[in-house]
């Protein structure tokens, strides 16, 4: 449905002309798949898999799932407060509180029991309560006013005024006023924060990152990259008995549907054609090039000094990954295949407007006015120019911005998803594997790819397995799967999201994205681009085989304390 009087008006026009706008999900695949809870894509669901979610399964995977910390995802996993996430989320916190002498990074940490857990300082994660838009309220009085820097004043002093009148109404929770489709929608969000977190359980790093940075977003992949926490409240595990997502162990099979819930954070869907040529030619090259300069001064100290290594083992980690990843970003802008898939989106929507009188008088010049401030971008980037010119034109570039996503949501409506802004969403999908190398990548692996790749690297870094590891090999059931692929939509901030089944079960953990994903940023396809999660039988072969962690096996599967 669409959501505004210019939107119907358009359509109307559309009809007259004898034409007929296609406002289905699939009509626009490259703007991804990442729902909002407040308007899921109900009739698509159906449409593709057969299934349409109730809406208290909807509200169940809201509220059984997390945003965690800062930039990350979890998920509630049992009736006492236990927490999903990835190690790779928690590493930071885990390397804060670890004991002088000992290593719980490196060598894992495993409680066995709720005395055993550590409090983890400053981490919160917070669960999305309540929904409510708040467009009118955010635009009130930005008509009148031309000047671009008071409209974005007028704009932020009114999302701050509704955040304080939320918090005066409901003081037990923070709210935040988030803008979807770059300022075409508001939405007033309320979350339940919960700050006392202990640490639980985490592998081994070298188990969590098996294959290090060569492996880093590809696929075939095994990566342990789990991490329990708890939240607590008044001095005793929360009570979460009401939504927390039931385990699977046996995982999902090849083709079946599948959900990924979590908080995507930032993709440019939305942006322009002028917008991606700059972050192309100019943005990303000066970006890689500070972060390989950053990378290569600590990774030189920290061969020259191990301590110093060891201390900054997450920083460089973290380093490493960015590096990639905005390579990653930076291959898909070069990719002429994305760029005209770009291209052709752009041109019909802008027809569209044209053809509208009232959405042309609005909206019309606003790809011609952002095209020619990225002009002038590129122009001060290679001449030299001041901080202050350049914030000057990424203000005009920001209402622009806003014009274009109302824009697309006069045409669209919430037929397409926003872009992502780190909260929480839905993605759909299947799983299914890919063809890569001239052959094809299965849908899993198993741990018999696990020692077989540190075998076939002669147990060299980074594809070398822990020590425990090798001693427990003769336990283990080599036949357990490991990691798995699924075509959801997915972006950095979505680690550590459940994967679950149209049951509402965990039957992974996303960690990651293959490297052919990375391009999604700008341009969805599904064709190869996969995400990649942790098989929860892993998980649980790992929890009661490797490292004897019974009770937060017994916990996740449903059978431990607290369990109705």
């Amino acid at each position: 449905m669409l959501r505004k009087r210019s939107a119907v008006l358009l359509v109307g026009a559309l009809l007259a002309l004898g034409l007929t706008p296609n406002l289905t999900a699939q009509a626009h695949k490259e703007l991804g798949r990442m729902w909002t809870f407040e308007n899921p894509p109900l009739e698509f669901f159906q449409e593709e898999y057969g299934f349409t979610p109730d809406q208290e399964w909807l509200d169940h995977l809201r509220l059984s799932a997390l945003r965690f910390g800062g930039g990350c995802s979890a998920s509630f996993v049992s009736p006492r407060g236990l927490i999903m996430t990835n190690h790779h989320c928690a590493r930071g916190n885990v390397g804060q509180v670890s004991p002088e002498g000992e290593d719980w990074l490196g060598d894992g940490f495993f409680s066995n029991s709720l005395a055993e857990e550590v409090q983890l300082p400053g981490l919160e994660v917070r669960q999305l309560v309540a929904m409510k838009e708040v467009t009118e309220e955010v635009n009130h009085g930005i008509d009148a006013i031309v000047d671009e820097e008071e409209r974005l004043q007028t704009l932020a002093a009114n999302r701050k005024a509704l955040e304080a009148r939320a918090a005066e109404e409901a003081p037990d929770f923070e709210h935040q006023v988030v803008s979807l489709y770059q300022g075409g929608m508001y939405q007033l969000y309320s979350y339940k924060v919960y700050d006392d977190i202990r640490l639980v359980a985490t592998p081994n790093l070298q188990s969590a990152k098996f294959g290090g940075d060569p492996d880093n977003f590809t696929y075939p992949r095994f990566a342990l990259d789990y991490a329990f926490v708890r939240a607590w409240e008044d001095g005793k595990p929360a009570d979460t008995r009401d939504h927390y997502l039931r385990w699977k162990t046996e995982g999902p099979t090849d083709g079946e549907t599948v959900f990924v819930i979590g908080n995507p954070g930032s993709t440019g869907r939305l942006n322009t054609i002028a917008q991606m040529e700059y972050m192309r030619d100019v943005l990303y090259p000066r970006q890689l090039q500070g972060i390989g300069m950053a990378l290569q001064r600590m990774e030189e100290r920290a061969a020259r000094d191990p301590e110093y290594g060891q201390k900054q083992r997450s920083q460089i980690l973290n380093l490493q990954n960015a590096r990639k990843a905005f390579q990653g970003f930076l291959d898909g802008l070069n990719n002429e295949e994305v760029m005209n898939v770009k291209r052709e989106a752009e041109a019909k929507i802008r027809k569209l407007i044209e053809e509208d009188p009232i959405l042309k008088e609005r909206f019309g010049d606003a790809w011609t006015e952002l095209e020619k401030i990225n002009a002038e971008k590129t122009k001060l980037a290679k001449e030299g120019g001041s901080r202050g010119q350049l914030r000057e034109m990424e203000r005009r570039e920001q209402d622009l911005a806003k014009r274009i996503g109302e824009a697309f949501f006069a045409v669209y409506g919430t037929e397409i998803p926003p872009d992502a802004t780190l909260t929480t969403r839905i993605s759909d999908g299947r799983v299914k594997g890919f063809p890569y190398n001239g052959t094809i990548a299965p849908w899993f692996t198993s741990l018999y790819g696990y020692y077989a790749r540190h075998t076939e690297f002669g147990g060299q870094p980074p594809f070398h397995i822990p020590e425990i590891w090798a001693k427990k090999k003769g336990e283990l059931d080599l036949t357990t799967p490991f990691n798995l692929v699924c075509t959801c939509d997915i972006i950095g901030g979505n680690s550590g999201s459940p994967l679950v089944n149209a049951g509402g079960e965990v039957v992974g953990l996303i960690f990651d994205g293959n490297i052919e994903s990375l391009g999604n940023r700008f341009v969805f396809t599904d064709d190869v681009a996969r995400a990649v999660a942790v098989h929860p039988a892993i998980i649980v072969e790992s929890l009661r085989k490797v490292y004897d962690a019974t009770l937060i096996a017994d916990e996740v599967e449903g059978t431990g304390p607290g369990y109705e």
